[in-house]
């Protein structure tokens, strides 16, 4: 990624360069402090006295069930340990002064795909440029807009957020629309339960996030750009704007440091939190600071959408996987927050490459699939995988946005049913009646299901046909794949 820079992008790294090695990255963040990892931060600092400086604040590396973990940066490699806990810090300290065992255990540096920085990099713009950071940006400014259209339709690039529509054509319809201010609104909402990705993202590669808007901004020409972020995910938010300052300050943002103007603004706002704030109507409305339900449907986003401007709503991930599309090839890959009954749980970036299953993405949180009766995909909107199906090669649109929940031999999947149409009843805004009654009686039915399995189908139709929007519109998805899948538990 650092060969064949541009001057521009060449003189950026001259004037932020590379912190210096060896270095320890403890890994903190949400992730790493709900496991205590800021303690053993500052028993590293105390341990390494005047060489306190080496050991710096990174983010989680997506292997949640390491933390507290910490990886040290010695010569060209990077490894990673883990549960500090349980193994203490003296490993750590040794393979910082050069006795770091085994080179087959390092993880090599340089690797692919969006988790390739996260945890291995402390935020600065220094270490992200070093890293590859803005190359892919640094690639785009040497082609015309619709040259760089055409390298994301040839690619193959479709939208992370669940509904996998292709980013060319989406880019491509706001594009054509040249007599109207166009807006960007990136979703990072992130209300699903289980879902965690885009936290992971803005958390330890915000940069990339930022990288990926300005390509967009190339490519279409918009006028404001809008972050949405959970409200709950303080963290994830404070680290985006500390980078998007940095960026400023290097002018990339404004575009002066390749010599071009941007004229972009962009924005961060915060929702409450809710499941149905990650609905992209839902997303207008908060932002101009409406009641934050539903909109109907047309007009849509793209026509009339912020602030009555036409509007593309991309995923956070989605941004983030166009920085790799100059890569050869960019990675078929999918982001998955994986939870449940796994030894190792945490953020999988998962190859969609015709040969993956879910048997792999088990084996690799070290599990043995047997031990698994079910996978569910999409929380409270989805559907359930059971065992025999676990052969089933991985399709980009069947994961959904990559909520992925594991259940052992041991769970009663129908009681789990239950919760997700409780978590849906409760979450309803209220604001359509099919939605507001029909998830109530959806909980009553399934007390029992036995008795009400016609009732249940006809109200699954309902709520599917009648909600104003996906709330609602899902709510019966799951109960429906359960019906099909294990009848029997109800």
């Amino acid at each position: 990624m650092k060969t064949n820079a541009s001057a521009p992008l060449a003189r950026l790294r001259e004037q932020h360069p590379a912190p210096r090695l060896p270095r320890i990255l403890v890994h903190c963040g949400t992730a790493g402090n709900a496991m205590g990892a800021t303690r053993y931060l500052e028993e590293l600092r105390i341990a390494l006295g005047d060489r306190s400086d080496s050991v710096v604040e990174a983010a989680s590396d997506g292997a949640n069930w390491a933390a507290p973990a910490a990886t040290v940066a010695q010569g060209t490699y990077m490894r990673r340990f883990e549960r500090l806990d349980l193994h203490g810090i003296d490993d750590v300290i040794a393979c910082f002064n050069g006795d770091c065992g085994d080179e087959a255990n390092y993880a090599g540096t340089g690797g692919r795909g969006l988790t390739a920085r996260l945890g291995r990099n402390d935020g600065t713009l220094g270490d992200v440029l070093a890293q590859g950071g803005y190359s892919a940006l640094d690639r785009a400014l040497t082609s015309t807009p619709e040259q760089l259209l055409d390298a994301i339709e040839d690619a193959g690039f479709t939208g992370r957020g669940g509904a996998h529509f292709p980013v060319a054509t989406k880019w491509r319809l706001a594009a054509a629309d040249t007599h109207r201010p166009r807006m960007l609104v990136v979703n990072a909402e992130e209300g699903e339960p289980g879902v965690f990705k885009d936290r992971h993202l803005l958390e330890g590669d915000p940069h990339r996030l930022i990288e990926g808007i300005l390509i967009a901004h190339y490519a279409v020409g918009f006028e404001r750009a809008y972050v949405y972020i959970n409200g709950q995910a303080r963290t994830a938010r404070a680290i985006f704007e500390n980078a998007l300052a940095d960026a400023a300050a290097a002018e990339i943002f404004s575009g002066a440091a390749w010599n071009q103007t941007f004229g972009l603004k962009i924005h961060v706002r915060s929702g409450a939190g809710g499941y149905v704030c990650g609905e992209e109507s839902v997303i207008l409305n908060s932002i101009e600071g409406e009641r934050p339900v539903p909109r109907y449907k047309p007009p849509y986003a793209t026509d009339r959408g912020l602030f009555g401007n036409p509007t593309i709503i991309n995923n956070a991930e989605t941004l983030c996987a166009i920085t790799t599309v100059f890569e050869k090839p960019p990675p078929p890959t999918k982001l998955v927050s994986l939870s449940g009954d796994v030894p190792r749980p945490g953020l999988y970036e998962i190859p969609v490459d015709g040969a993956t299953t879910w048997t792999s993405l088990l084996v690799m949180a070290g599990t043995n699939p047997l031990d698994v009766q079910a996978i569910l995909i999409g929380g409270p909107s989805g559907v359930f995988v059971m065992a025999e199906q676990f052969e089933e090669v991985l399709e980009m649109r069947s994961l959904g946005a990559g909520g992925v929940v594991a259940f052992g031999s041991n769970t009663d999947l129908s009681q789990i049913t239950r919760e997700l149409a409780s978590y849906n009843m409760r979450e309803s805004c209220g604001e359509c009646t099919p939605c507001r009654e029909g998830t109530t009686r959806m909980v009553a039915l399934l007390e029992h299901p036995a008795e009400h399995r016609k009732e249940i189908a006809n109200l699954i139709e309902i709520l599917t046909e009648g909600s104003l929007c996906q709330l609602g519109g899902m709510a019966g998805r799951p109960i429906q794949s359960a019906l099909d899948q294990f009848p029997t538990a109800f």
